[in-house]
């Protein structure tokens, strides 16, 4: 079955090359040119990809970007003429597998699409899943804060792979990001040792990405913040000067 890609631009000679381009590629193409559109194909067809450009006449491709990782873990590249890299941060933070910019070449856009869907082949977004989840449906989903088999505890908190959520010793949901999680769960799941940045952002984004040594960073800064040592106590994230990064808890 030819996977499905769901570009969403609107610049129609964009979209034009995009779509036969990646047709040659075996690709079935689905094409929106705002939100609008956007929203009436999801609400029909399974999406294995989707190529969202950032600056559209109606929305903003990262609000669409965050709306569709709170219910599926699907492929989702960022094709934009923006070249300002806190973009590309942010972008990659909230759950982009890649982010491509204007004007790209297409032997390269097709490279990196196909890249990213061998990553994630098999995970798809579904007709059913379209629309934000109910309130308090996660809450329900999730169980409350206690530990099950699988989760991995440290100092009263408890991480928990398969839910992708982690929990405080109070038993709360603390909110991350999508990146801040596959940070935190990268360096929890290879406790004791040295993480390098450049380590850091292939286990996150699956390849080996350009080293985004502030993304990590404010990342990293972050957790601190959210998940907080005892008082008193050095944090579980401790930093290696000239290599990285290392968990001990």
């Amino acid at each position: 079955m030819r996977p499905t890609v769901l570009v969403l631009d609107d610049e129609p000679e964009i979209t034009i090359l995009i779509e036969r381009d990646l047709e040659e590629d075996g690709y079935n193409v689905l094409v929106a040119h705002s939100e609008a559109e956007f929203r009436d194909l999801i609400r029909e067809h399974p999406i294995d990809i989707f190529l969202l450009d950032l600056n559209l006449p109606d929305s903003s491709g990262l609000t669409l970007l965050k709306e569709i990782r709170r219910v599926s873990d699907v492929a989702i590249v960022i094709l934009t003429g923006r070249t300002d890299s806190t973009d590309e941060i942010v972008g990659l933070e909230i759950g982009a597998d890649d982010y491509i910019t204007k004007p790209f070449r297409p032997r390269e856009l097709r490279a990196r699409l196909n890249s990213v869907y061998r990553r994630t082949k098999g995970k798809r977004y579904l007709p059913s899943d379209s629309g934000p989840p109910a309130a308090g449906a996660e809450a329900t989903a999730s169980g409350g804060g206690q530990a099950r088999e699988g989760d991995i505890l440290f100092d009263g908190y408890a991480l928990s792979p398969g839910r992708r959520q982690i929990f405080g010793p109070d038993g709360q949901e603390i909110d991350l990001t999508v990146a801040e999680f596959d940070l935190l769960h990268a360096l929890v799941s290879r406790r004791g040792q040295v993480l390098t940045r450049d380590q850091i952002m292939n286990a996150i984004k699956g390849r080996n990405w350009e080293s985004y040594d502030r993304a990590v960073d404010s990342m990293i800064s972050r957790l601190r913040k959210k998940i907080p040592a005892p008082e008193g106590q050095s944090h579980y994230i401790r930093t290696v000067y000239g290599v990285g990064y290392t968990f001990r808890g």
